[in-house]
C-alpha cells in the first residue's frame, strides 16, 4: 500500500507543471472550456456539384471549402489576397479546388468573372456561398461615410449582385429538375441592435436571406443562410482570449467556436438533405443572441 501512495505522489509531482499551467490559465481567463466537434464524411452528398466560395481564403470559407471537397464538390475560392488563396490551396491540396483572385465588392466585373469560371468549369455553378466580409468596430456616433461605404460595398452590396447574376444565369439555363442554392453567411449581430455598419450588413443579409428565397424557390433555387457567433478566426481574434483555453464570456455556453462547426451546418445546408429549409439563417452563435 505504501508503495502504492508513493507512486501516485510520484505521478502527481510530475504532472504538477501541467496541472499549475491550467490553473494559471483559468485564473487569466477566467474560467475553461474545450471544444467536441464530430465532423460528417459522407463524401457523396455534393458529388458532381461547383461551388462557388467568396472570401474562402480562410477562416469559415476555408471551411467550407474542405467540407465541400471532402463532400464530393468542386469547389472555387474567391479572395483578394493572393497569397491567402496560395496558402489555402497548399492546406486543402486537392485537385477539386480552383482559386480567383477577385474582389467581390468590384460588382461592375461579376459578369466577366463568373462567365471566366463557367468556361474553366465546363458549366454553371450549383452553389453559392456568399462569405466574403469586413469589419470595422467604429460605433456610432463616430462613423465615417467612407467607413460605412467600405464596409457595405463587400458585406451586402457585393451580396446582393453577386446573387443577382448567378440567379439570372440559373435561371436562364433552368435547373434541370435540381436545387440549386445560394447560403448566405450573415453574424449573430445581426439578431441584435445595431449601431455601426459591419452589424447592420449582417441585418441587411438576413432580410435579403428571406426576401430572395421568397422569390427563387417557386423558380428552383433555395436560399439560406448561417448566422455565426463568435468564431476562432483572424477576423475575431482580438475577442479569443487564449487559443489553448476556449473560454470565453459572452455566451450562455462560455466558449467560442471552431470554424469547422459552422462548416458542418453549411455541408447540411449545400445538400439535398435540406430541400425543405427555405429562407432561413441559421443562428450558431452558442446562445448569443438570446440574451
Amino acid at each position: 500500500m505504501m508503495k502504492s501512495a508513493i507512486s501516485k505522489i510520484y505521478s502527481l509531482i510530475k504532472r504538477m507543471p501541467q496541472i499549475l499551467r491550467a490553473i494559471k490559465t483559468v485564473i487569466k481567463n477566467g474560467g475553461a472550456s474545450k471544444i467536441y466537434v464530430t465532423q460528417t464524411n459522407d463524401n457523396t452528398s455534393l458529388l458532381g456539384k461547383r461551388v462557388l466560395i467568396t472570401g474562402g481564403g480562410s477562416g469559415i470559407g476555408l471551411s467550407i471549402a474542405k467540407k465541400a471537397i471532402t463532400q464530393g464538390a468542386t469547389v472555387v475560392i474567391a479572395g483578394r489576397d493572393d497569397k491567402k488563396l496560395n496558402d489555402a490551396a497548399v492546406k486543402i491540396n486537392s485537385p477539386k479546388l480552383i482559386t480567383k483572385v477577385w474582389d467581390v465588392s468590384d460588382v461592375d466585373n461579376i459578369a466577366n468573372n463568373l462567365s471566366g469560371l463557367n468556361k474553366l468549369l465546363g458549366g454553371e455553378f450549383d452553389i453559392l456561398v456568399n462569405n466574403a466580409g469586413i469589419i470595422d468596430g467604429t460605433d456610432f456616433p463616430n462613423v465615417k461615410p467612407e467607413q460605412w461605404d467600405k464596409i457595405y460595398a463587400v458585406n451586402s452590396k457585393a451580396v446582393f449582385f453577386l446573387s443577382q447574376e448567378v440567379a439570372k444565369r440559373w435561371l436562364e439555363s433552368g435547373t434541370e429538375s435540381k436545387y440549386r442554392k445560394i447560403i448566405n453567411i450573415s453574424s449573430q449581430g445581426g439578431f441584435v441592435g445595431a449601431t455601426y455598419p459591419y452589424r447592420l450588413t449582417k441585418w441587411d443579409v438576413v432580410g435579403m436571406t428571406q426576401g430572395l428565397a421568397l422569390k427563387l424557390a417557386p423558380r428552383g433555387i433555395i436560399v439560406n443562410g448561417i448566422a455565426p457567433g463568435i468564431i476562432a478566426t483572424e477576423m475575431q481574434d482580438s475577442s479569443l482570449v487564449d487559443q489553448s483555453n476556449a473560454f470565453i464570456n459572452e455566451n450562455p455556453l462560455k466558449r467560442y467556436a471552431l470554424p469547422e462547426e459552422v462548416a458542418e451546418l453549411a455541408g447540411f445546408l449545400m445538400s439535398d438533405a435540406s430541400n425543405f429549409i427555405v429562407g432561413h439563417t441559421v443562428v450558431c452563435d452558442g446562445g448569443f443572441s438570446l440574451k
